[in-house]
């Protein structure tokens, strides 16, 4: 049985998600890692979505399955372009770590943990309606399956 580059493309891809999220969207991909030894390389994908919003996921080198940089940039194909994956990926990790960036679209593992920043220009009225999840928000601790008391009347 001989296994194409494609279908190991599909299992290596299962269980991830794409970011950014729609395709053909790319975005900005660099490669971070603080000054400590131990601190961990981190895979940045930075989306500016409009002139007044930036969104930068941060996510742990580990967690990137995978990397598609497009031929082109304006014709998104998956079909022109180049996957990084395995030693692809760690080769471009290892030599951009702290240099320069890539354009593309990263496959990260569904249960990821990931870091969400977002530089947004508003009015303070809309500045002072928006809220990140609070701790008391149920979708915080949405595995709280303790009941929620309702009076009754």
């Amino acid at each position: 049985m001989s296994t194409h580059p494609e279908k190991l493309r599909c299992m290596a891809l299962s269980g991830t998600i794409s970011i950014p999220p729609r395709f053909p969207d790319i975005a900005t991909i660099s490669f971070e890692k603080g000054d400590a030894p131990s601190d961990p390389v981190l895979i940045v994908a930075t989306q500016k979505l409009s002139p007044k919003l930036t969104l930068r996921r941060s996510f742990r080198a580990e967690d990137v399955c995978s990397v598609f940089v497009p031929a082109s940039e304006t014709q998104v194909d998956y079909e022109k372009g180049a996957w990084l994956n395995d030693v692809e990926l760690a080769d471009k990790v290892q030599s951009m770590t702290n240099k320069g960036a890539i354009r593309g679209i990263l496959y990260v593992r569904e249960h990821a943990q990931s870091l969400l920043e977002m530089d947004a220009g508003m009015t303070a009225a809309e500045s002072a309606e928006f809220y990140p999840p609070l701790p008391e928000d149920r979708s915080v601790n949405h595995y709280n399956m303790e009941p929620i008391a309702i009076p009754c009347q």
